[in-house]
């Protein structure tokens, strides 16, 4: 397997390159402020009920669902405005121990006046840096259909739509749409 940043550099991921802006582990003193930005960011969406319902169960224990083995969320934050500005957090999949390889990218949020600036790739390819050294061989995600330009960002990673029901029991959503997304670790070596 190549060094995470060769397959990343080879997608062309932006770099954050603002001093500004630091990227650390979720702490017990982020956590209040983290739970605020994913409410705000994520309530708006009509899908909010069902699709991102298991983020908004996370969110009554933040710090303890990533402190499991297997897990972390990674946070952005805007030294110059002393506030945090984004995150996501990695697992394993509904459950799973991690060393079954699977794992799911969760709670990926970025304050809309930081989009655009490569913040929100630089979260994504440092928890698949993590994905990769804790050993899951696959990666899983969920969204949802109005947020256009993360499915974007998720296949520019290699993440692939879920299209047909797989062997491990993941189906895709009714009617096609592409909320559900896969990344084979394998598939970074190609």
């Amino acid at each position: 397997m190549p060094e995470p940043s060769v397959w990343r550099e080879a997608i062309n991921v932006p770099r954050v390159g603002n001093e500004q802006i630091v990227i650390e582990k979720l702490s017990a003193a982020s956590v209040p402020s983290i739970v605020e930005l994913i409410k705000r960011n994520l309530e708006p969406f009509e899908e909010s009920g069902n699709v991102l319902a298991a983020t908004f169960r996370r969110l009554e224990n933040l710090a303890d669902v990533y402190r499991e083995e297997g897990a972390c969320f990674f946070v952005a934050r805007d030294n110059e405005q002393n506030k945090f500005i984004g995150g996501v957090g990695l697992g394993p999949l509904h459950g799973l121990p991690a060393s079954e390889g699977f794992g799911e990218i969760r709670d990926l949020v970025l304050e809309m006046s930081y989009r655009g600036q490569g913040i929100g790739a630089k979260l994504l390819g440092m928890s698949i840096d993590k994905a990769i050294s804790i050993g899951y061989e696959q990666l899983y995600l969920e969204t949802v259909p109005n947020m256009i330009t993360a499915r974007r960002l998720f296949q520019r990673f290699g993440f692939r739509p879920v299209t047909s029901k797989l062997k491990d029991g993941l189906a895709p959503p009714p009617g096609g749409i592409d909320c559900y997304y896969l990344l084979r670790i394998e598939d970074l070596n190609r």
